[in-house]
């Protein structure tokens, strides 16, 4: 199994289809479902498994993995490099706001130019969210426009030239 590794605490490896029942409770988390989704309710396993036959079919998904202090790696989040969007949720709560989904996407803009990629885009972050304005805008992500998502929700939408 390929894995993409950072560090010696994080790393990326190839999501499988059977990954859906692993990522059902993230997507039952209300911050994950607020921040990301713009969603109250839980997903169920048939969304998730919609959700994930997407992002297999549309461009790259992984699954995001944390080392723990026995030397054990445990599934925190999901994250894709898609032509429109470059979503990534941290799940897990206790790994949240420790800086890993800024981590996560320099792994993503890594393996996007080593694929060849020019350009990166989020298909919008709400304006609610600025945490993940703020990880992407660090990361190099440039606003191009501020409006409403295919949802009517309010967001920020940027890109990053690959480059170089």
């Amino acid at each position: 199994m390929k894995i993409l590794q950072q560090e010696d605490d994080l790393r990326l490896r190839p999501a499988r289809p059977d990954d859906v029942d692993l990522a059902l409770p993230w997507y039952a988390d209300p911050e994950v479902l607020y921040y990301s989704e713009a969603a109250t309710q839980p997903y169920s396993r048939e969304l998730v498994g919609r959700m994930f036959d997407y992002f297999f079919a549309n461009g790259v998904f992984y699954i995001i993995e944390a080392k723990e202090a026995s030397g054990d790696w445990r599934a925190i989040g999901d994250a894709a490099l898609l032509p429109d969007t470059v979503p990534i949720e941290i799940g897990v709560p206790e790994y949240r706001n420790r800086g890993l989904g800024r981590r996560v996407l320099g792994l993503l803009i890594a393996r996007a130019r080593g694929l060849g990629w020019k350009k990166l885009k989020t298909s919008g972050i709400y304006t609610y969210n600025p945490r993940s304005r703020r990880a992407y805008e660090a990361a190099g992500f440039k606003l191009v426009r501020t409006g409403p998502d295919d949802e009517g929700i309010e967001s920020w939408f940027h890109e990053l030239e690959l480059q170089g």
